[in-house]
């Protein structure tokens, strides 16, 4: 059996499209995905090191953020008595610098909390004058430990006196 001319010329040019299309196949897809994977891996790379290099640049912003809160995570470790007796004497050195007088500082036997910190609730009664309390208020809030006042009530101690009886809710927050 002989084929013609153009028959064989046909059959070159299919076995040629088929070689083609096996190269393609074969070689040059697998190839290009390859190659879209990796510069996917490098892209996401870049991104990596453009965040690194934006938190290496902030650096020294983020530590002296995180110095102003270093101390509030200094009672982690503590046990609930320890975190109390660092409470009170807080509260009693602050209430000595600022003049106020504490008659009565009991802390509640319970201390709340969820699964990020602890808060022990301390009760005090005080006398001080206005300008005393204010000082001492001023003090609690730029302590070095983390204090929120949630109760305050104020009660002249005579009717003419600039002093005041003072009865108050302190929390303490401790982190875990």
């Amino acid at each position: 059996m002989e084929f013609k001319k153009r028959e064989i010329m046909l059959g070159y040019a299919i076995g040629g499209l088929f070689l083609i299309w096996l190269i393609v196949k074969a070689i040059i897809i697998p190839f290009q995905q390859k190659l879209s994977g990796l510069n996917n891996e490098v892209t996401l790379q870049e991104a990596r090191l453009k965040k690194g290099v934006s938190l290496i640049e902030k650096k020294d912003g983020i530590e002296k953020e995180y110095g102003k809160y270093a101390s509030y995570f200094s009672m982690q470790d503590l046990s609930d008595e320890e975190a109390v007796a660092n409470f009170l004497k807080e509260v009693e050195k602050i209430s000595r610098d600022a003049g106020l007088t504490i008659l009565d500082m009991k802390p509640q036997k319970e201390s709340k909390g969820d699964k990020f910190s602890k808060q022990y609730q301390i009760n005090i009664k005080a006398e001080a004058n206005m300008q005393k309390l204010v000082t001492f208020l001023y003090a609690l809030h730029n302590s070095s430990v983390l204090f929120s006042v949630e109760k305050l009530v104020l009660v002249p101690k005579a009717e003419d006196s600039p002093d005041l009886n003072i009865t108050m809710s302190v929390v303490g927050v401790s982190f875990v």
